[in-house]
């Protein structure tokens, strides 16, 4: 845990017992979705780079992603489904007109950020982040036809990875992430869990190595490298 937090101080730091006394651990850079009384936030990413040591390959790759057609396209699939799904539970809803850029250790994401005011009567923290969950970035969309499709063809099972982690109170308030740049431990073993959205127009060998970049993380904690 010490490690995750030295090399990720602005993720959503996590270590949770699990059953078989296994732990999730991870270091997500996605709030899916905070409140505190009646003010909700959130902040989806889609549309990622992989993270240089050298600045100015930084720049040229969020140059990318603010002028990628296919990124941005990503990116407004989950924005809109985050409207549509938030919306009718606010008397008012904020989300940024342009995406940013947000910078982990390993990755540089296209970043929204909403904020809105609950009506009176809106769910807990949890039920308001369960019905933004799952995200088209971590699913796809529609979101039906895409969970059978992840069922039939993706070959493994997803266990807490794309999952929801976080916290709740007694009055509702909370704080939720998705379960990202994670991996489980069992033991001395860790499985590590990473992955990249397909849309039209992505491009293999670049989700590839979007995908090493996200894993490389919590690789990080463990001082070594992808084996190519």
């Amino acid at each position: 845990m010490a490690a995750l937090l030295k090399q990720n101080p602005n993720a959503y730091n996590f270590v949770i017992p699990v059953e078989h006394n296994n732990y999730i651990l991870g270091a997500s850079p996605e709030l899916l979705l905070s409140k505190q009384g009646r003010i909700v936030t959130s902040n989806p990413l889609a549309g990622s780079r992989p993270k240089s040591q050298i600045s100015e390959k930084n720049f040229v790759s969020q140059q990318e992603l603010n002028h990628s057609e296919k990124d941005q396209h990503e990116h407004r699939i989950v924005v809109e489904n985050i409207i549509r799904n938030l919306a009718t539970h606010c008397v008012e809803l904020k989300v940024s007109e342009f995406p940013d850029i947000l910078e982990t250790s390993t990755m540089l994401h296209l970043s929204s950020e909403f904020q809105g005011v609950l009506k009176q009567q809106a769910p807990n923290a949890l039920n308001l982040a369960l019905e933004l969950h799952p995200t088209p970035a971590v699913c796809g969309s529609p979101t039906h036809v895409a969970k059978q499709f992840i069922l039939d063809h993706e070959g493994y099972d997803r266990h807490y990875y794309t999952g929801l982690v976080g916290w709740m109170d007694a009055e509702g308030n909370g704080e939720w992430v998705v379960t990202i740049r994670c991996g489980l431990l069992s033991e001395n073993k860790m499985r590590l869990y990473a992955g990249a959205g397909i849309v039209e127009g992505s491009d293999a060998e670049a989700e590839w190595l979007e995908t090493e970049a996200k894993m490389q993380t919590m690789l990080n904690i463990l001082n070594t490298k992808i084996a190519v």
